[in-house]
């Protein structure tokens, strides 16, 4: 189960992109999620998410990106972000101002955005 204090924004920082990948993880209703992912410049990504009753880890049920042709200087992360999505959340959990996300047998660490509100 995924705890409240996921909710907010993140970022990723990396070598590979001039600007952090921006991340929002929204709970809609008790057992679904949202996380939107975007490197500024780039495509909007998101993915719908769901707690599975008496599993420790999500379902994700869709992935959806926008089209466009992002910028040469963010483009491996880019492509890199939605390879890791679209492979599928499977658990999401905080520890400190770290944001850990696992999709398939990789984990990211975002770390907590305060400009967010």
């Amino acid at each position: 189960m995924v705890s409240k204090d996921c909710e907010g924004g993140w970022e990723f920082e990396t070598e590979k992109s001039p600007i952090p990948v921006k991340l929002i993880v929204k709970k809609m209703s008790p057992t679904d999620w949202i996380v939107a992912c975007m490197v500024p410049r780039g495509n909007m990504m998101h993915c719908l998410l769901k707690e599975e009753e008496g599993s420790e880890n999500l379902n994700q049920v869709k992935f959806n990106i926008t089209g466009k042709e992002p910028p040469d200087d963010i483009m491996e992360v880019e492509t890199e972000m939605a390879d890791f999505l679209e492979t599928g959340i499977t658990d999401i959990r905080r520890e400190g101002d770290s944001l850990w996300m696992k999709a398939g047998d990789r984990e990211i660490a975002f770390e907590w955005n305060y400009n967010y509100s």
